[in-house]
């Protein structure tokens, strides 16, 4: 159960980052992203990184 949580929460966190940074590209540009396109890389890497742990398996 407690797997299932975690990967929920991944998915969740990947999610997140990923429709909040389309939304300030979409309605303000690249430019209003903390450090412009180094931003956008990171948080992509950060998205990449919790789809990752979805992958994880621990307990048994």
């Amino acid at each position: 159960m407690d797997q299932k949580v975690s990967h929920i929460a991944m998915y969740i966190l990947a999610i997140t980052l990923l429709v909040c940074l389309a939304g300030i590209i979409i309605f303000k540009g690249v430019d209003t992203v903390p450090h412009q396109w180094l931003g956008v890389g990171i948080t992509l890497g950060l998205a990449v990184a919790a789809l990752a742990m979805t992958r994880l398996k621990f307990g048994h």
